[in-house]
């Protein structure tokens, strides 16, 4: 029984531990809402973000950031106007209504319906303070995402992520009509681009269970307390 108790105790510290970097790993984060055929003009949402992949490679990737003092494009964004951070207040996000929508046009030059689809591999929202110091990050979670070319043009968000329940309520809870919200994303087998994003306001998703990890974590500790039921039986029968 004495050797078992170093045991349980290093398990015991271990769950602590992980429990304490899980406040900086969140579980919640950016889900897929489905197809959409909304056009950005009259409706709210507003390009944000463009990228294009390099001619030499089938990767594109990179966003939008806010500095404090000025927007900062990086990664394969196209230069332009169609790449800028937009305010809480601008977008009309309130404290109540934080489930943020974010629009994406699938542009292929050799695309149409039927062509080879494109991966959402990462997508990340931030939200910076007026000195350009990130408060609020959240990442694409259930992705990749395989999405086909619905429609030719650009100006039309072929699909919509979203915000899930617990994104949006840590979202609230940082609120400040001044935050700027920024995205930057990484996307595979394009074949040129560029893909638009687009932000809009509507309803939350429902929550993201709890990550497996935690699961399993649980079942190692269930685990080891069975073997200490049996080798305790044991030595009471002995």
């Amino acid at each position: 029984m004495k050797s078992i108790l170093p045991r349980l105790t290093f398990c015991l510290l271990a769950l602590v531990f992980l429990g304490l970097t899980a406040s900086s790993a969140y579980a919640d984060g950016i889900v897929l809402v489905g197809s959409n055929t909304l056009r950005p003009d009259g409706v709210g949402l507003r390009t944000v973000l463009s990228l294009q992949s390099p001619g030499h490679t089938s990767t594109e990737s990179g966003g939008i950031k806010w500095t404090g003092s000025g927007d900062q494009v990086f990664g394969d964004a196209t230069r332009g106007g169609t790449n800028n951070t937009v305010s809480l207040t601008d977008l009309g996000v309130t404290r109540n209504s934080t489930a943020i929508q974010i629009g994406i046009n699938v542009n292929e030059p050799s695309g149409g319906p039927g062509s080879d689809p494109i991966n959402v591999t990462a997508m990340t929202l931030t939200a910076y303070d007026t000195s350009g110091s990130a408060v609020f990050t959240a990442n694409l979670i259930n992705g990749p995402y395989t999405l086909q070319l619905l429609g030719n043009g650009q100006g039309t968000a072929d699909y919509i992520f979203t915000l899930d329940q617990d994104a949006a309520a840590r979202l609230a809870a940082v609120y400040d009509p001044n935050l700027r919200i920024g995205l930057q994303a990484t996307i595979t087998n394009a074949q040129g681009g560029p893909e638009s994003f687009y932000f809009g306001i509507g309803k939350s998703s429902t929550p993201v269970p709890e990550p497996t990890t935690m699961l399993l974590l649980g079942t190692g500790l269930a685990g080891i307390a069975a073997k200490v039921r049996k080798r305790r039986n044991k030595g009471e029968k002995a």
